[in-house]
């Protein structure tokens, strides 16, 4: 007994020989048919994931969105559900749509309707042009509201009123016109052979003499005013089509407004301003004879000191003569009557 149970069995002799030699796997044979088969048998196993596109996911999302409406049935506890509501979302291109058609719709009711049709034109700024005679040639009563250009008023105005230096048109809706006019100040009243012609402001535009006007001065003369380098007849300017007008053009350079004011403030003052086609602006020296100075006041001092030698010369001599012509500073004459 004591030697049998000395003596080590099989499996012990394996167990102890597994822990001192290392495990050795089998060696994987190396055939081509069994790897290509085994690579099958790997790619069949391989699972493949659903891709969701964001359309289907959006529409899944307004399928779950949707409102459920609920109509009690009169039963304690019970009601009854109804089909579920859509929620509506609107894009921007249909927004954007939908504004553009109400726009046309209202254009074509505002140029349809008689609400929208002008009743009143408020006219304000005028002194001396009759309110009456600017509705009468606008003829705004009756016009679509919408079919009313400000700028096309404005244009209108100055055009048929050269006595109206500015104008500002405004639309009050829904059929109101607001009209703000300003008048030219005349500075000049123009007397061709001792008869009124019009009047010229400070920028050189003449106009038609309305109501009285206390600041002109009056200047008698024998002709038109001297116009400016370039200017051309309303009647001659040349227009690109039938639908534009000729541009209102001063009648007379400013300086030449401004020369005669500042000898307005030389001459006598019980001697009439003269222009005269030949010599320029004057006037009637209180010894009988008139003289004239040019049509600008350059050098005005030096022929005013010139004039007053040349008048000392004619008393010494006891000379009458009709016309002394100033205009030239350094080739002064005098005319005798004949």
């Amino acid at each position: 007994m004591a030697s049998g149970s000395n003596r080590n069995t099989r499996a012990d002799e394996v167990r102890a020989r597994r822990k001192i030699e290392p495990a050795r796997r089998k060696p994987i044979p190396s055939n081509p048919s069994v790897r290509v088969s085994r690579d099958a048998q790997n790619a069949s196993r391989v699972v493949s994931r659903r891709s969701y596109t964001s359309t289907q996911y959006t529409r899944s999302a307004a399928t779950r969105n949707r409102s459920r409406v609920y109509m009690p049935t009169g039963t304690p506890g019970s009601e009854v559900r109804l089909p579920a509501l859509p929620q509506l979302r609107l894009s921007w291109r249909l927004l954007s749509g939908l504004i553009a058609v109400g726009m046309l719709v209202l254009l074509f009711m505002m140029g349809t309707s008689t609400a929208f049709a002008v009743d009143q034109v408020n006219l304000s700024g005028g002194i001396r042009v009759p309110a009456e005679e600017i509705s009468q040639k606008l003829d705004l009563q009756g016009e679509s509201i919408i079919s009313v250009i400000p700028s096309e008023i404005e244009n209108q105005i100055l055009e048929a009123f050269p006595d109206i230096k500015a104008v500002d048109v405004k639309v009050q809706m829904p059929a109101g016109v607001e009209i703000v006019i300003q008048e030219r100040i005349p500075a000049l009243l123009w007397l061709k052979n001792e008869e009124i012609v019009y009047w010229i402001d400070q920028d050189g535009y003449a106009f038609t003499v309305r109501g009285e006007a206390t600041l002109p001065i009056r200047v008698y003369a024998n002709s038109e005013p001297p116009h400016p380098l370039g200017w051309v007849a309303p009647e001659l300017q040349l227009v690109a089509n039938e639908t534009e007008t000729a541009a209102v053009l001063p009648l007379v350079d400013p300086a030449f407004v401004i020369t005669v004011q500042k000898l307005n403030g030389i001459k006598p003052p019980e001697s009439p301003m003269l222009y005269d086609e030949e010599n320029g602006l004057g006037w009637v020296d209180p010894h009988g004879w008139q003289v004239f100075f040019g049509d600008d006041d350059e050098n005005i001092d030096m022929k005013l000191l010139e004039y007053a030698r040349v008048v000392e010369t004619i008393l010494d001599r006891n000379l009458q003569p009709v016309l002394i012509s100033m205009e030239f500073l350094h080739a002064p004459y005098y005319r005798l009557e004949h």
